[in-house]
């Protein structure tokens, strides 16, 4: 990750000042001063006089408006002064503290809401070369910064160079040596195919590794993890033992190791062990001893204070309505063991919570999700806020949820820690879900996802509805390098809709995507495309976004029904398809029935090796609908265009044998400026003249975000 621009300014900015205050007029007003107040005053005025003033404490101040709020019914609003506000343990809000609203003070620094723990920096100590030393109070964390940068647990291989925003799971990276159990179907040279299904369940407690890259000469192995990358996830394991040539886990993988033999590359990073803190910004934390051993820039100390993630949830709002957090910086939660693709815990979690509003607030350097929305919330907004260095999602919902709106939110960093499939944002719900002009860039895996969820039957919603709505979003810098099989925009169902159950109808999402630039993305071996309906999702509406310098293809159907491809610019450099349609891998064995539309696309190619179609790819049942398209070879290969269509037909060969593109043209269809990346239509364009309409999204890719 480059240095963030989030973390250089004020974002978001500070609302109006005025403005607040005439909108929190008629409201009963409490304040919070952790500098000057006193829990025992009556929190009525913002400065101490009198023998009265602030509170002193988030918590304090809530126990007393609950004693002394004049109704419940009408909104109450907690100004919260400039400081530095530690909160040990969850504060709960519920049906006490209706209408409540937590506001930054205007005119003050925005007040800081942390689940850190603070050493001073110059509490270290030297304690030999470059490693300097401190005790703690308290556990342990994965999450411990340096200021606002986030220190790498000791690891091997060593990062090229911290920045203090690091992936954890990014390169360089040891690779496996052999498997615990080898078979004809499952073993290190990957003859059992391209995923290999038959591996033995004890390829999850373990490996063999190269001479060199474990030492048996550590003197405490069972403190570190081995980080182990699958395909589309990454996972730890806790180190048992190391006997010979042979690294033993205390409780078995997720997956077994072999499974995925070449999007896996084999590869491993060990982490948290003592003798491998050899490099600037690794860390190592004793437990036992309770102490920090840290590698800091030179003179970083004298002006920086470490911070020790300890809390896990900062406030849970449940049971209750109308609560809003505005103009506040969280920072600083921690995560919990093993918790793998469970969202939870998160720093802020609404539990069947409506009519609730996060404005203009800072979420960073979180240890596992920001926000997180469950057991059926309704009517919630996110708006305006900004998310930096999210060890997971930084807003995720339950299936449940309804009438969410999360709008103009910049997210920079996520996926740092955790690895089960991140991303920015991950919504589920049920009824009108809106996910509009946020900027999101830098996570190891997809930007936003949809669904993974129960999904519908097709007549669930009325013709020209949807239950997610998912536009004018600006998408770019994703995946990294590090993972597999993803798509800037990624939608799916449940596992349910994969295999031969799929020709179920309960396979739809309703989903519209428009409007939408999804730009420069990167996979370590395969599949970084831009919008990906996975296992079988149907129902599914992709129309004008800008699709360009991805690694992987625009738009994927991976089987399906009533999904719909219109009116999209593409700019396609990739060696591989443009259009990803049904296979027997997505079927588990099966070639499903699946029904595409793909029309009035400008698709201008690029790359000379690229296809319309994989080999993998087909169908039997129903030949996609493609019409109304302008497709473009900028290198005017004539072996490109001889079977570059699907099943490698020439163009004449695909028209005639499946009636399809009769109304689409090979032409150069004329973007505005290709260098400049401006992908609008000129008017002279031969797409304007056969229907297919320029799309402007200028806006979108510079304006989206509120940063």
């Amino acid at each position: 990750m480059t240095d963030s621009t989030l973390s250089k300014k004020l974002c978001p900015p500070r609302p109006d000042e005025d403005l607040i205050f005439r909108a929190t007029f008629a409201h009963d007003r409490f304040y919070v001063d952790v500098e000057h107040g006193n829990d025992n005053w009556n929190g009525r005025i913002s400065f101490p006089a009198d023998g009265e003033g602030p509170f002193k404490t988030l918590s304090g101040a809530i126990d007393g408006i609950r004693k002394s709020r004049t109704s419940v019914r009408k909104r109450a609003t907690l100004f919260v002064r400039s400081g530095n506000y530690f909160v040990s343990k969850p504060i709960v809000l519920d049906a006490r503290d209706k209408y409540l609203s937590l506001v930054g003070y205007p005119g003050d620094e925005r007040p800081l809401l942390s689940g850190a723990h603070k050493i001073s920096g110059k509490n270290f100590e030297p304690f030999n070369q470059n490693v300097f030393v401190a005790s703690i109070n308290g556990k342990c964390s994965n999450h411990i910064f340096l200021g606002r940068k986030r220190l790498v647990r000791a690891r091997k291989p060593n990062l090229r160079r911290w920045t203090g925003q690091d992936m954890t799971g990014q390169g360089p990276y040891l690779k496996i040596k052999h498997m615990f159990h080898n078979s004809f179907g499952c073993n290190r040279k990957g003859s059992g195919g391209f995923r290999q299904e038959e591996c033995h369940w004890g390829n999850k407690n373990g490996f063999e590794f190269k001479k060199g890259d474990i030492d048996h000469k550590w003197s405490n192995p069972e403190t570190g993890n081995i980080l182990v990358f699958h395909a589309w996830t990454a996972e730890r394991g806790n180190i048992k033992s190391v006997v010979g040539n042979h690294v033993n886990f205390t409780s078995s993988l997720r997956s077994p190791i072999g499974n995925h033999p070449k999007p896996s590359g084999w590869r491993y990073i060990i982490e948290h062990i003592f003798e491998e803190l050899d490099a600037t910004g690794e860390y190592f934390c004793d437990e036992k001893r309770k102490l920090l051993f840290i590698i800091p820039p030179s003179e970083a100390l004298k002006h920086e204070d470490v911070f020790i993630s300890s809390t896990r949830t900062l406030f849970v709002v449940q049971n209750t309505k109308g609560i809003e957090f505005v103009d506040l910086e969280f920072r600083h939660s921690n995560d919990r063991a093993k918790v793998k693709y469970n969202p939870r815990p998160a720093l802020l979690e609404f539990n069947k919570a409506d009519v609730a509003s996060i404005y203009h607030c800072a979420f960073s350097n979180v240890g596992h999700t920001a926000i997180f929305l469950y057991n059926s919330s309704t009517n919630v907004k996110i708006a305006g806020n900004s998310f930096y260095n999210i060890g997971y999602i930084a807003i995720s919902t339950s299936s449940g949820t309804r009438n969410l709106l999360i709008r103009r939110n910049t997210f920079e960093g996520c996926g740092v820690w955790n690895m089960f499939q991140p991303s920015c944002i991950h919504v589920r719900g049920m009824k009108k879900i809106i996910v509009k002009e946020n900027r999101i860039s830098y996570t190891p895996y997809a930007g936003m996802r949809i669904g993974s969820q129960q999904t519908f039957k097709q007549d669930y919603v009325r013709e020209g509805e949807y239950v997610f709505y998912i536009e004018k979003n600006d998408v770019r810098n994703y995946g990294l390098g590090i993972l597999n099989d993803f798509g800037g925009i990624y939608l799916s169902p449940n596992v349910a809709c994969s295999g031969p159950e799929a020709t179920s109808t309960f396979c739809h999402l309703h989903a519209r995507v428009a409007f939408n630039t999804i730009h420069h993305s990167s996979a370590y071996y395969y599949g970084a495309h831009g919008i990906y309906g996975d296992l079988a999702v149907s129902s599914l509406t992709v129309e004008k976004n800008w699709l360009y310098n991805l690694d992987g293809a625009a738009v994927v159907f991976l089987c399906g029904k009533r999904n719909f491809a219109l009116n999209n610019m593409i700019y396609h450099i990739d060696k591989s398809r443009v259009l990803g349609t049904c296979s027997v891998i997505a079927g588990r064995g099966v070639l499903l029935k699946q029904d595409l539309t793909f029309k009035k696309n400008v698709i201008f190619v690029s790359n000379v090796y690229a296809r319309m179609w994989r080999p993998l790819d087909e169908w039997i049942y129903d030949v996609p609908q493609v019409d109304g398209n302008v497709y473009y070879f900028s290198h005017e290969n004539s072996s490109q265009v001889v079977d570059f269509f699907p099943k490698y037909k020439s163009w004449n060969e695909w028209k005639r044998s499946t009636f399809n593109d009769l109304r689409s043209v090979i032409d150069n269809p004329q973007y505005w400026n290709l260098a400049g990346k401006d992908y609008r239509l000129k008017r002279t364009s031969v797409a304007r003249q056969i229907g297919i309409q320029s799309v402007d999204l200028r806006k979108v890719r510079s304006r989206s975000g509120i940063c």
